[in-house]
Parts: structure tokens; sequence; C-alpha cells
């Protein structure tokens, strides 16, 4: 397709009409246009002109120069567009879409919200709290950007040329003004840009302006935010193109107090668990319908803690407790269970090479799965499947090749639950690319392997484990699935962990019957395979239980168990424990020492660890943390079986929202990112509590 002319143009256009100026709607859809063929003569003669369709075409950009002064709809999706800021020409532009640009990213989201502030919908979805989440970052940015130029201008050499102090300033502000998570890094320095020139700007105005002694310049200051610049009841939604959504919410509760007022409800669960003590059940719920996401305040109290005399304390400092898996965005909802969570892989872009704070985590419960910063206590994402239950979720990095070539690290994120059903999202472009039918029955666990970046294992209550290449997508997120291993387990497999020491070659598994690993390795012919050692843990006193809920590797070779034994968790030698097997399927576990720990009778309360810092987590059932420092004990040998007290039990703190207080839940599962710097626990009352390592 050549240039556009005007016969092309009439006879696309709406309504029929002999001249351009009376047009309102334009389909110039699936013409192979490039931007080159865009003619803005003919183009600015639309004076009228409300919708323009530009969908399936061949565009790097919209041209500037555009005088659309009616247009209201524009729909360029599916095109090679790497920039939308042009679209800020069209200041009655009501709605956009610009789906299938692959360069583009939830970053031009907020950009285009920041740009045309009477925008209503992006990608069809409602933008009212993308809006206001906007305003808050421009009030907060803002203020760090002034606060920035106060500082930086009292260690300016006097006898620099103003020009060029302001010029510094404002590559200075672009590298140094940070806030928000990292995955809107770009937009966050594009508007901090935009700020320090509009600051520049004013302050080279006030200096070639005479001054008037009756109205002296001043200085220029942020404008008072109308909202706090803690998020609290915010959100906004954009969906995916597989079913299902991914939400961008700022559902932000601050700590909130509750009590004991609780009532006998059960919530649902994976499996059925024991009653809880009368003062441990979920909150009564009496109605408050005051607002839909709930207006939460924060009164600072200091959690009760327990710490273990001789070792080195270990102080956090709670940041947010967040409830944003509610069915229907009720802050009602405090039935919804918290599974599982994991952090994002952090890289270092200067070597390639995983390194560096994660403060990025993934959350799964009820039919969402979010995506939330740990620093400032924003959520990112919602992925939501309405019926879907979701366990499990599990991170990996893609290498992924662009439409011109280009390679591209990516984080991808697998979620999985009761439909049996594997989720590939990635996370910043923003939407679910495919799906992946990998059982008929639930899926209870999923992990990446540490050494196939696309190699799967999904484990499910068909007691089967299943091993899979989710393969790479292409840059129009195309993939190929294959299942590689099938794995049969006598019981339902609820933890995996491929074994640190040889993680191509065996994957360790706690089942409903005990704890079992399999021969994995690829080259071996034989697909489907059973389990190639049962692991046998001491017998004694009050130990008939076989079930293992908790599984972690600390180091290469000691192995974080829980289930077995009541009140305590197990470390064991992997090496020791093999070197004592002579061929035999029946392997005794070679215990390092016994980590005490709740005398709950509650199963599936999951531990996970920390090797990086060698430590153990696991929450029990009055809502505290039990924290272990473990390094000692990864280089005892031999083996002491010494009982060892937790270094630190993080407790409950008292939380309150609307008058109602909450002192009491149940930890599913507390995590650490691998630097240990944040700690993120997960209720069966619908609450994420993050803390911070001080």
């Amino acid at each position: 397709m050549g240039r556009l002319d005007t016969p092309l143009m009439l006879q696309r256009g709406h309504p029929k009409s002999e001249g351009l100026g009376k047009l309102k709607k334009l389909d110039l859809s699936n013409l192979q246009l490039q931007t080159k063929d865009l003619d803005l003569k003919l183009l600015n003669r639309l004076k009228q002109l409300r919708e323009l369709d530009l969908s399936d075409n061949l565009l790097e950009r919209l041209p500037d120069g555009l005088d659309l002064p009616s247009l209201q709809v524009l729909r360029c999706a599916n095109n090679q567009l790497e920039d939308l800021t042009p679209l800020q020409q069209f200041p009655a532009l009501e709605e956009v879409d610009f789906e299938d640009n692959i360069s583009l990213t939830v970053n031009d989201n907020y950009k285009i919200a920041s740009l045309l502030p009477n925008i209503q919908k992006i990608n069809g979805k409602e933008t009212a709290s993308l809006l206001n989440h906007v305003k808050i970052l421009n009030q907060e940015l803002t203020s760090r950007v002034t606060a920035y130029w106060e500082n930086y201008q009292g260690q300016l050499d006097s006898s620099a040329q103003t020009k060029d102090i302001y010029r510094e300033f404002v590559e200075s502000a672009v590298k140094e003004v940070c806030y928000g998570p990292e995955s809107l890094s770009d937009f966050i320095q594009w508007k901090v840009k935009m700020i320090a020139q509009k600051l520049v700007s004013s302050k080279l105005t006030q200096n070639e302006a005479p001054s008037s002694p009756s109205t002296p310049s001043a200085p220029l200051t942020p404008s008072t935010p109308s909202t706090p610049s803690t998020l609290s009841e915010d959100s906004l939604r954009h969906e995916s193109r597989v079913g299902a959504s991914i939400q961008q919410s700022l559902v932000k509760l601050q700590a909130f107090k509750w009590k004991k007022s609780l009532s006998t409800d059960h919530p649902p669960s994976k499996k059925a668990r024991p009653s809880l003590p009368p003062d441990a059940q979920p909150v009564s719920r009496e109605a408050d319908h005051s607002s839909a996401s709930g207006s939460w305040s924060c009164r600072q109290t200091t959690p009760a803690e327990m710490e273990v005399e001789g070792q080195e304390p270990v102080e956090l400092e709670p940041l947010h407790f967040l409830q944003c898996h509610s069915k229907g965005n009720s802050p009602e909802d405090f039935s919804t269970q918290l599974w599982a969570c994991a952090f994002e892989p952090a890289w270092d872009e200067g070597t390639g090479l995983p390194g560096g704070v994660s403060q990025t985590v993934a959350t799964c419960g009820g039919e969402a799965v979010c995506i939330i910063d740990c620093q400032a206590g924003l959520v990112l994402h919602r992925y939501k499947v309405p019926g879907e239950e979701f366990f499990t979720v599990a991170w990996t990095t893609l290498t992924l090749v662009t439409q011109d070539g280009r390679k591209k690290r990516s984080s991808v994120l697998a979620a999985a639950g009761r439909r049996g059903v594997v989720s590939l999202i990635h996370v910043r472009a923003g939407f679910c690319y495919g799906v992946i039918r990998a059982h008929r029955k639930p899926i209870a666990m999923a992990c990446f392997s540490p050494c196939q970046e696309t190699h799967l294992f999904t484990a499910s209550y068909n007691k089967r484990i299943s091993l899979w290449d989710i393969g790479l997508p292409d840059y129009n997120y195309q993939f190929r699935p294959s299942q590689l291993l099938v794995l049969d387990a006598s019981a339902t497999p609820l933890r995996l962990c491929p074994v640190a020491s040889c993680p191509d070659h065996y994957l360790l598994g706690g089942c409903e019957d005990g704890c079992f690993a399999w021969d994995i390795r690829l080259n071996e012919p034989q697909k489907r395979r059973d389990c190639e050692m049962m692991f046998l843990f001491p017998q004694g006193p009050g130990r008939g239980h076989k079930r293992v809920d908790g599984l972690g590797f600390v180091s290469e070779d000691v192995v974080a168990s829980k289930g077995c034994t009541p009140g305590s968790i197990c470390l064991w030698s992997w090496s020791q424990s093999l070197a004592g097997r002579a061929g035999k399927q029946r392997v005794t576990v070679v215990i390092l020492a016994e980590l005490q720990w709740s005398h709950t009778e509650l199963s599936y309360l999951t531990l996970s660890t920390c090797p990086e810092k060698a430590f153990v987590f696991c929450g029990d059932e009055e809502g505290s943390v039990w924290m272990y420092n473990v390094k000692h004990y990864l280089q005892q040998h031999p083996p002491s079986r010494a009982s060892v007290a937790p270094t630190k039990i993080l407790k409950w703190p008292d939380l309150s929202a609307r008058g109602r207080k909450m002192n009491k839940t149940l930890i599913n599962t507390a995590v650490a990112d691998p630097t240990f710097t944040y700690l993120v626990a997960l209720t069966d009352t619908n609450i994420i509590a993050i803390w911070k390592k001080l």
C-alpha cells in the first residue's frame, strides 16, 4: 500500500460524503500502512473525525503535526509502535487501543494517562483508577524532584553557567530520583524528566523576568496533595487477551488492628483442617458497606517478638498489610485463603547474572494472582480467572526475541490451581499469553528447574508429577509446550524441589504419605517413572505422621522438612543419607538437627528457606512466623540431632480497620526474598503481611 489518497479515505469513511471534512469515522485498518504513508495534509482536513482505526498496519510511530481536534477514539492495535507520546496531539481523545504492539508495556498506559487526563478507556478498560494513581505518583514525584533541587542547588559552584546547571540538574534528577516499582521505572524516569524540565523552565522564567518590589517571585513548591502518598483505596485494571484479566491495583490496606470477635465459619480450603480454637477462627464480618474497597487506617504498634539469647538479633519492621485477593474487591472478604508466594528473580543488568534485591512478589489465593511491590505496598498487577482457585506460583526468566530480532530477558510467572491449568503470564507486558492444560485434577504445586529456564514441574492431586517444557514464545506469543516426563506417586504430592546439588538428576517431593525422590534425567529412555527413593524418618513416641507438607533446601546438601515429626522441623543431610543407601529404595535420613516449632496438629502450614542467609521460616496457627538461623548446623559433622530453638518468633501485630480488630490469624506460608530484605506472610483470612529487615 502506498500513500493515502482522497478516494480511498472517502471510500472507507462514514458517513458517505464528497468531502473529507464531513467524515466522522474512518477505517484505515489492514492496509500495510507505514508511518511515511500517512499524508498529514489529507488527514488534517478531517476536522470532524471522531473515530480513527489504524489497526493491523506497519506503523512505527504516529507522525507529529496531526491536527484532529474532534478525535475521541483511536485504534492502533497490531502495529510496530514503540512510542505513544504523540497521542498528546489529541486533547479530546477518550479511548485508545494499542494492544499487540510488542514494544509497548504497562509504562505506556501510565504515560497516556499522564498526557491525556480525559482518557476514559485504554485497551478496552476503564481508566478511572489509573488516572488517580498517576495523579498520586505525580504529586509524590513532584515533591521528590523539588526536594532534590533544594539539595542540589546547595552544592552548586556559584561560577557555573545557569543553563548548564539546569541541564545537568535534569540529567541528575532522572538518575537519582527513584520511586515506585521496578516495573514502572521507564514511566518514572520519563515523568521525573518532565517535572524537572518544568521546574527548570520556571526557574529560567524567574531569572529572566524583572522582579517587582510589590510582588517578589516565589520559589517553586510542590502542590499540596489532595490525598496522602500512601495509597489506600485506588485500583486500576486491564484485561488479558486469553479470557483472564490482569488488574493493576493499588488496594493498599494499612495496618488494620483486629481482635477476638470470631465466628465458627470455616473458609474453603484445599484440604479440611481440624477446628481451630474459638479465639482463632476467622473474624466475624459485621456489615460496613461505606466503601467498596475499604478505607483503612494505621495505628503504630510494636509487635511482640521473642528472640533467643546468644544469637545475632534479627530486627524487622512491618511495612504493609494488604487485602487484595477479595472476591468482588470487597473489604468484607476475610474467607479467601492465600496459599503461596514467590519473589521475582533479580538480575544484575551489568553481568546478566542473578543478583540484587528483589522487591516484587507474586501471591496467589482465590481467583486471583497479585504482583506486589513490597517496598511501596502497591499491587502492580492482578490476574483473575473466575471460578479458579490458585494454589501455586513460580517464576522463571526467559530470553524472548522481538519482531526485529532483538533478544530481551523477561520474567514469566506460572500460576496454577484447582482447574489443573497452568497460566503463563508475561508480567512486564501485562497479560497472560497462554495456558497449558496440565492435569485433569487440581495442581498443588509448580516449580521451575534451576538449570533449564523453560522446564516446569507440576504436582497434581491425580498423584502425578509432570515435567513440561513450556517453550519460548515468539514475538506473537506463539509457543509450543511439550510434556517431557510423568512421575507417579502413591499419594498427592504437596511440595517439590529439585535437589540442589544435582537439579538435573533428582527431584525431591513431599507427599501425603512421606518424602520421595525421582530420577528426572532426560537422557533415560523411560518417560514415565515411579519414585526411586523413599525417605524414612526415625520413629519414636508421637512420630506416627507420614505427611510431608514443608520441604526446601537450605544449602546444596541440607534439607528442611516438616510434617513427619509433630512440633518440629527436621534438618537432614542429603549426601549423608544417600551414603548409607547401598542401592535400596528405602533410605533412612540422617538428621542434623530438629527445629522447635508449634505443636499444632494443623497441616499445610508450609515452610520456606533462604539459602543465601541460611534461614528457615514457618508460620503457625497463631499468626506468628518462626525464624531459624541454621548456619551453624550446615557445617556441623557428624550430626548432633540437637533440638534448636527459633532465632526469633515474629508475633502477629494488633491490626484494626473501621473499629474492628484481629490479633490472630493462621499463616499458610512465609517467604523471604533471597537477600532476606523482605518477608511476606500469607494468611487464611485474605491478609498479606509484609515486613522489612532492618
